[in-house]
């Protein structure tokens, strides 16, 4: 098949295939997650699920630094790559990675220090915190390593790489499947083996991914030589702020959740929600994909300054996040008791509680792709602040107001709606959002002549 480049039209079948990959990517290393969590339950039990779920929205808040650096690096690679200025696409990449080194240095003492607080403002119990340092310091002393990973998994698209990404993760994603079969199986090591196939895993994408960029390629990304950039290091967080924003609000979210969950329901909830997570990581994974590529696509036709595809771009992908959402709520709901019976099988009574809160909970997917593509499309365009406003609003405001009010209105059960109705109130703020860019956004940044004549 003929390499789609980025100077090209993108028709729904190019936009489609471009995105593929890095789909496909998000989707293997999503699945195995799924396969990770069905490892800890089956072979550990409920307990070691939720104490699992309970560290998650604490990892992924930190990991979510190496998303900001790979999603704005990649609008500010594209824009680079767009002007044909290689040498500073390579500067930028090159720095960026280093920052997820020092980051994760600095960062990782700080949450294993104050990491019995955390999980206990979430609601954890004196018999399940020693099941979360047991997993949960072990992944944190490799943070540099997994935000590197996480820098990655966001760069593949503008460092034109996919394949490569997507091979790379089916290695990684393997390697953690194999050792949790093997050190929680096997050798019995509990969740301390649980945490060394993740951190092993991480280690393998990490070394393979810095080999494979020292390697100088006139032809593609590599590392150079760079000088400390104040004003590129805040262009590049500003631009994927939004992006890092998400995430850490999402498991703020999350943090809260659990906790409002353990009150409401009880630690069986936490482990319910756990099982919504790891199905939603899939199909997220999808909407990511689109996401990447709008913001590589996005950012290389505003480099050229070509107005016309990037309205192009946003249209179609608009239309393929609402499509693919119909679809993925209607896979949960055909498949919410299989799900359930694969993960708590072994418990008769939390089956058929898990697989109503599945079909629930599902009903966010209508609106998800569709928000997360338009906060993809705004750092395409590097406008941060409308990015950092949607991902304020889709994964902290509207989903943490909805755990109070729906519950207090509607009883304890309601809570699991608060995902759904924070992500339709999040929809309503994006289409605002961009009706708003449409009448304002070109005028300023291409030409009132053209603005006029729309």
């Amino acid at each position: 098949m003929k390499k789609i480049e980025l100077t090209e039209h993108f028709t729904y079948k190019k936009l489609i295939l471009y995105s593929l990959p890095v789909m496909l990517t998000a989707f293997a290393t999503m699945s195995f997650m799924l396969v990770d969590g069905y490892f800890v339950s089956n072979m550990l039990g409920v307990d070691a699920l939720a104490a699992v779920d309970l560290v998650a929205p604490v990892f992924f808040a930190v990991y979510s630094i190496g998303i900001m650096l790979g999603g704005g690096g990649s609008a500010l690679i594209a824009k680079y790559k767009g002007a044909g200025d290689m040498d500073g696409a390579r500067k930028c990449f090159t720095m960026l990675i280093a920052l997820a080194v020092v980051f994760g240095v600095v960062i990782a003492p700080i949450v294993i220090f104050y990491m019995d607080d955390i999980l206990k403002m979430q609601g954890a119990g004196e018999d399940i915190l020693p099941l979360c340092g047991e997993y949960g310091v072990l992944v944190f002393l490799f943070l540099p390593v997994h935000l590197v990973d996480s820098a990655f998994e966001s760069l593949w698209v503008s460092l034109e790489r996919v394949k490569f990404g997507f091979i790379l993760s089916m290695v990684v994603g393997c390697t953690n499947v194999f050792l949790d079969w093997l050190l929680m199986g096997k050798f019995s090591m509990g969740l301390k083996g649980a945490a060394v196939a993740t951190c092993t895993a991480a280690l393998v994408g990490a070394v393979v991914s810095l080999t494979y960029f020292s390697i100088r390629n006139e032809n593609r990304m590599y590392f150079v030589r760079f000088r400390i950039d104040p004003g590129r290091i805040w262009e590049v967080c500003f631009n994927g702020a939004s992006e890092m924003i998400d995430t850490v609000a999402e498991n703020l979210t999350l943090l809260v959740l659990n906790g409002r969950i353990i009150s409401l329901i009880g630690p069986a909830g936490v482990a319910v929600m756990g099982i919504y997570n790891y199905v939603m990581c899939v199909f997220l994974a999808v909407f990511y994909g689109l996401g990447s590529t709008a913001i590589t696509v996005v950012g290389y036709k505003k480099g050229q300054g070509d107005e016309s595809e990037i309205k192009s771009v946003l249209k179609k992908g608009i239309v393929l996040t609402i499509i693919l959402g119909i679809l993925s709520f209607l896979s949960c709901i055909l498949f919410s008791r299989a799900i359930a019976e694969l993960y708590v099988g072994y418990d008769e009574l939390l089956v058929p509680y898990a697989a109503k809160i599945l079909k629930i909970s599902s009903l966010s997917c209508l609106f998800y792709g569709f928000v997360l593509y338009a906060s993809a499309y705004f750092t395409g365009m590097e406008d941060g602040l409308s990015s950092i406003i949607i991902a304020v609003m889709l994964s902290l405001i509207a989903p943490i107001g909805a755990s109070f009010v729906l519950p207090a209105v509607f009883g304890a059960e309601a809570i699991w709606l608060s995902v759904p109705v924070g992500t339709l109130i999040c929809a309503v703020v994006c289409v605002i959002l961009l009706k708003f860019r449409r009448s304002s956004c070109f005028c300023k940044e291409f030409s009132m002549t053209e603005c006029d004549e729309e």
